[in-house]
C-alpha cells in the first residue's frame, strides 16, 4: 500500500513525450539531452506481436504511464510483417542497426531504458497483464 501511495504521489508532475516525433535514436538523444529526459527504445512487431501491441495500447499509451515523475521519450522499433505496413528502408536500416547492438537475440517485446548519452539505464521486463503502475516501477 506504501508503495501505491508513493507512486500516486510522484506522479503528474512532468509532461511526457510522444516517440512519433522522433524516428532516430539520434532525433532522441538530442531531445532527451534538451530535456533532461530518458529514452525507451521499445522493439516491436506492432502488426504480429500480441504481447507488442498489449504493452503499447495497455502501457505506453495509457494516461497513467503518460504522467510519470521523469519525462520519457519512446522510441518504436517497429518490424511489421505485413506488407501494407513496411517501413522505409531508411528505417527500416535504422531499425535493424540498432537491433543488432541491443536486441541481437530478437526478443519482441523488448524495451531498453536509456539516458541522453546511451548508457543503459535497465531492460524493464513487460508482462502480459502488468498494470501501467507496475511497469511504472520498474523505471524508479
Amino acid at each position: 500500500m506504501k508503495n501505491i501511495l508513493s507512486l500516486l504521489v510522484l506522479m503528474g508532475y512532468v509532461s511526457y513525450i510522444q516517440s512519433q516525433d522522433f524516428l532516430t535514436l539520434e532525433n532522441a538523444k538530442t531531445k532527451a539531452q534538451e530535456t533532461e529526459a530518458t529514452i525507451l527504445m521499445v522493439f516491436s512487431g506492432s502488426d504480429w506481436c500480441k504481447p507488442c501491441i498489449q504493452l503499447k495500447k495497455e502501457i505506453l499509451e495509457s494516461e497513467e504511464f503518460k504522467t510519470i515523475e521523469k519525462e520519457i521519450i519512446i522510441i518504436y522499433l517497429d518490424f511489421p510483417y505485413k506488407k501494407s505496413n513496411q517501413l522505409s528502408q531508411e528505417q527500416l536500416n535504422h531499425n535493424e542497426a540498432l537491433a543488432e547492438k541491443y536486441n541481437s537475440r530478437g526478443k519482441f517485446p523488448k524495451i531498453v531504458w536509456l539516458d541522453p548519452q546511451e548508457n543503459i539505464l535497465g531492460e524493464p521486463t513487460y508482462k502480459k497483464g502488468m498494470t501501467p503502475a507496475e511497469f511504472i516501477s520498474l523505471l524508479q
